[in-house]
């Protein structure tokens, strides 16, 4: 029994050694496959120069270029406060003096995280990340975690603690340009790194975790968050008490910036391009931060779709119309304005402009700002119409309405036209028309028509949602930018045919490598009629409509003007068959109680159009005139502009106008709302059988009534309408009557020498009986006696009268 046991014992036991041999050599392997992979380590490549990326115009001219230098800022540790070592170690490498490169507690955390298949983040201590970023790649590998902790090993062993953390200082990226804490502090919040507070301090040291996200100008709300995790790290590290935290925590951080001026050509236009170069090579380069190394370091050859002579109209155009304005709280000159123009062939971005200044202010009013779009927004609505069957001829009762117990909408002028076509709804951007074509084509399709057409910010869901009615007037929950507004009109002035705006073509490395290529896929939302439809619709807007300001001298163009409540927000977004451009102007922010520059000063929507017409005169110089191309499919029909059917026998001339429509869809039936009634011509009430003298008119019949308003404002064509009161003055037969000669000085029956006898009617039994006593034979000569005359006719028509005497 003890040999067998013994046996037992010992097969395991050369297993279970065998296992450790292989386990053993495949690690040793694996060390051997990293280190022989692994980038020579250089001293030196931590101070070496970084190569400057270029970037060129949509002609592959250069206009700008991209380097690191031109927002780093070189600090001395000795420089930095203490308070901001202590939140970057408590955050980031909470034992950094003392281990020697790697944390063992931490590569067994973020082991177990990796082999559990979780994340292969977590473990880098500062050390690591330092040569992270100089000497590897973000690729997420455990060969790369290896390597990094080698090499991080080796800088241990080349420099000291207060070298390493003073190079991670100078080296880490903050976002929006910003390497290092000294231009950190500066690009954020205007002043020296060694001037930061603590709570200042902690929130610069929250932002290194996702630039992007924690944007201190994009996600302030973000960036607070993640100071109070770090204010947190800090007393667990006992660096601080949680009384200074807290006090820290409820600070006011004021973000702003001082930095120096910057003379790169389409700044806002540029910080757009990295944006987005940021979301297109994040798959390339692994995370965010190699991608901003690689646009401020790497070299790259950036090709925009940018048109130097178009940009540099939107910018002159723009800044010369924009009206003094004033300083707000911020000291940023408000009003603000931002212009966007697009190819809507290609959805090249040819021109964008974010604010008046942009070494006063960064933020891109063109891309970032989501403003209250006002009747900009209607043709959504007018679309999803004639995508429904609608036509620029059918009629919509411009009249009093009533939502939910309130007298709403209102039009702007304050007057309700009556039954009006589309095409004079849109060009007088009548509110009631719009409310009530969105009320019958249903809200739900016109929000599908317009994310379809580009607009991405609608909000469907929640307590706060764009499901209503106030929609078709502009009033949207989050807001557009003016990007979206430009590219969504480029549809209709594409034929119905989406392209996916982008201010990038290609993205070439150092080498002249290809590493990203703009992929354009054409999309159909809308049919080349509707889109027509449309178009000739807003032109009319230019032409005769609130937009007139915008006319571009002997060029068709499109297009349609915004309004917002008190004048917050002035739009106009418009196109020609070549370019689509969107003009907003406004305050950045409404102060509570106070109204803005805009509204104090009565600037409409006129600006923008103004401003809009300029630039397109100015943009298109040199391009060829032509107009919008006709597709097939569309056939002109006369209908009636109150009825929007074919003409009737009672339609008035003025009354009929010739529309397009998308055949097979033109009216077959005659127009059923003028009509015909018979009237007093006395009262214009409807004849009854004893009015004298009843005529036959034309008049409309509404098939709805129309709400009764507390002010009692009606449709001015409500005198048009058939009267619906009967003649109140000829309700009897007339009365027979009595013609008498009487003496106008006594007021009796005339005699024949009374001298200025007077014919009168009376009703039989009224009348005089006594004979003048004032004139008689001694009075006058006699006057000849024609007192035998009759005539059945009374004087007044009815030829049912009798005529008496003429004198006794």
């Amino acid at each position: 029994m003890t040999k067998k046991a013994q046996g037992r014992f010992k097969i395991p036991f050369f297993l279970l050694t065998l296992f450790i041999l292989v386990l053993l050599g495949t690690a040793a392997a694996f060390l051997v496959g990293c280190i022989n992979t692994m980038p020579q380590f250089d001293p030196n490549v931590l101070e070496q120069q970084n190569a400057t990326s270029t970037v060129y115009d949509t002609h592959g001219e250069i206009f700008a270029r991209l380097h690191a230098e031109e927002n780093r800022l070189p600090v001395d540790l000795s420089k930095v406060p203490v308070e901001l070592k202590q939140a970057f170690i408590a955050t980031e490498d909470i034992r950094f003096y003392q281990h020697f490169g790697i944390d063992p507690k931490a590569i067994a955390r973020a082991a177990w995280r990796i082999i559990s298949g979780r994340s292969f983040e977590g473990g880098s201590t500062i050390t690591q990340q330092l040569v992270k970023n100089a000497f590897l790649t973000q690729e997420q590998t455990l060969k790369r975690k290896v390597q990094e902790a080698i090499l991080a090993l080796q800088v241990e062993r080349r420099f000291t603690k207060d070298q390493i953390l003073e190079m991670y200082f100078n080296e880490i990226y903050f976002g929006h340009g910003a390497y290092g804490v000294q231009a950190a502090s500066r690009t954020y919040f205007g002043k020296d790194v060694s001037e930061l507070n603590l709570a200042e301090a902690a929130f610069l040291a929250g932002l290194t975790k996702n630039p992007s996200r924690y944007s201190p100008f994009d996600a302030f709300e973000n960036c607070q968050a993640r100071q109070r995790i770090v204010l947190d790290n800090m007393v667990r590290a006992g660096y601080i008490t949680e009384a200074e935290a807290e006090k820290a925590k409820n600070q006011p951080i004021q973000i702003r910036s001082v930095q120096g001026t910057t003379n790169r050509p389409a700044p806002y236009f540029v910080d757009y391009v990295i944006s987005r170069l940021v979301e297109n090579l994040l798959p390339h380069y692994g995370s965010e931060k190699a991608v901003y190394d690689a646009i401020y370091r790497g070299g790259l050859n950036i090709y925009t779709t940018l048109d130097p002579a178009i940009q540099q109209a939107a910018e002159k155009v723009l800044l010369d119309s924009l009206p003094p304005g004033e300083k707000d709280k911020n000291q940023i000159l408000q009003p603000q304005g931002a212009l966007v123009a697009i190819d809507p062939a290609t959805g090249d971005i040819k021109a964008l402009v974010g604010g008046r200044n942009y070494n006063e202010t960064k933020f891109n009013r063109a891309v970032q700002a989501l403003r209250q779009p006002g009747s900009a927004f209607k043709p959504f609505v007018y679309t999803t119409a004639l995508t429904q069957g609608w036509s620029p001829g059918s009629v919509i009762d411009d009249a009093p309405t009533v939502y939910n117990g309130k007298e709403w909408p209102n039009n702007y002028n304050h007057v309700f036209r009556g039954l009006t076509t589309l095409r004079t709804g849109i060009e007088g951007s009548i509110n009631v028309m719009a409310v009530k074509l969105m009320e019958k084509v249903g809200v739900d399709n016109v929000i599908s028509t317009t994310e379809k057409m580009g607009i991405s910010t609608l909000v469907k869901s929640g307590a706060y949602n764009d499901r209503q009615l106030a929609l078709a007037l502009g009033g949207m929950t989050s807001g557009v930018s003016p990007l979206e507004m430009a590219s969504a009109y480029g549809v209709l002035a594409n034929g119905g045919v989406r392209m996916e705006p982008s201010p990038v073509k290609v993205v070439k490395d150092s080498m002249g490598n290809i590493i990203w290529e703009r992929k354009v896929t054409p999309q159909t939302v809308l049919s080349p009629q509707v889109s027509y439809l449309m178009t000739d619709m807003l032109k009319g807007v230019i032409t005769r409509g609130t937009g007139g300001s915008a006319s571009i001298v002997g060029r068709p163009a499109a297009g349609k003007t915004g309004t917002t409540t008190g004048n917050n927000d002035v739009w106009f977004v418009g196109y020609t068959p070549d370019l689509a451009a969107a003009v907003w102007i406004g305050s950045d922010a409404k102060e509570e109680g106070s109204s803005t520059y805009l509204s104090r000063h009565g600037i409409g929507s006129g600006l923008p159009a103004k401003i809009w017409g300029r630039f397109m005169q100015l943009a298109l110089a040199n391009t060829p005139v032509r107009d919008f191309t006709q597709p097939s499919g569309l056939v002109k029909v006369t209908v009636c502009n109150k009825s929007g059917l074919l003409p009737g026998n009672f339609c008035p001339t003025e009354n009929l106008v010739t529309e397009f429509f998308v055949r097979g869809t033109e009216p077959t039936t005659p127009c059923d709302v003028h009509v015909t009634a018979t009237v007093c011509s006395e009262t214009d009430e409807l004849a009854t059988e004893y009015c004298p003298h009843p005529t036959t008119k034309v008049f409309i019949q509404r098939k709805e009534p129309y709400a009764i308003r507390s002010d009692g404002k009606k449709p001015l064509d409500a005198v048009l309408e058939v009267p619906t009161k009967t003649c109140s003055q000829h309700t009897t037969p007339p009365v027979a009557s009595i013609e008498m000669y009487i003496c106008p000085d006594s007021g009796e029956l005339a005699t024949q020498y009374c001298p200025n006898a007077e014919l009168k009617l009376f009703v039989p039994g009224q009348e005089p009986k006594d004979i003048c006593h004032l004139h008689g034979p001694d009075s006058y000569p006699a006057v000849p006696n024609n007192s035998n005359n009759t005539n059945n006719d009374n004087g007044n028509g009815n030829g049912n009268g009798q005529r008496g005497n003429r004198f006794p």
